[in-house]
């Protein structure tokens, strides 16, 4: 895997979360905050979860590893009520990764980048490996959205790779 690799596979997250994203607006708040026991429990909180971790990872790819209570301030319900805040909140993220990803070479890719978990405790992985869990993290929870919304009798949006790789905004 090379960085032209790993920027092909965010534009897909970030194709599919949109899609994801799209699905959810269309739901009720009932809908939206039924809790399925599963995951994060509801489709918002899912949702939230993956937005959060996707900030914790791009933090330590800047260097700063947020403590398990910052973390958790800022992405809970209480501080983001809603999809329109969770939209705001995860287009910055997006955005910040994006230029990240347009600085990136080889060689930063490919080295070791140390951290430190929620916990405290100190860990460290390729930059390669940590952006390759948070695409397959998002993958995950994406498919838990996707599953609660056919739960609720809802036609779900395709987010598959396929659908985006035979889509016109894919790089062919």
């Amino acid at each position: 895997m090379d960085v032209a690799d790993i920027k092909h596979l965010f534009d897909y997250t970030q194709w599919a979360n949109a899609r994801t994203i799209d699905a959810a607006e269309q739901l009720s708040d009932e809908h939206l905050h039924h809790n399925f026991h599963i995951s994060h429990n509801s489709i918002f909180e899912t949702l939230l979860h993956m937005a959060g971790a996707e900030w914790i990872w791009l933090e330590r790819w800047n260097g700063r590893s947020p403590a398990k209570t910052e973390a958790w301030s800022l992405w809970t319900v209480d501080a983001c009520p809603d999809l329109a805040a969770l939209k705001t909140r995860w287009a910055d993220v997006i955005a910040r990764r994006t230029q990240y990803l347009l600085e990136l070479d080889e060689e930063k890719f490919n080295s070791e980048m140390f951290f430190q978990l929620l916990s405290g405790d100190p860990s460290s992985m390729s930059l390669a490996h940590q952006m390759q869990h948070v695409v397959n993290h998002a993958t995950l929870h994406r498919g838990q959205v996707v599953g609660m919304i056919r739960q609720l009798g809802i036609e779900p949006p395709s987010t598959d790779m396929i659908f985006y790789l035979r889509s016109d905004i894919s790089p062919k």
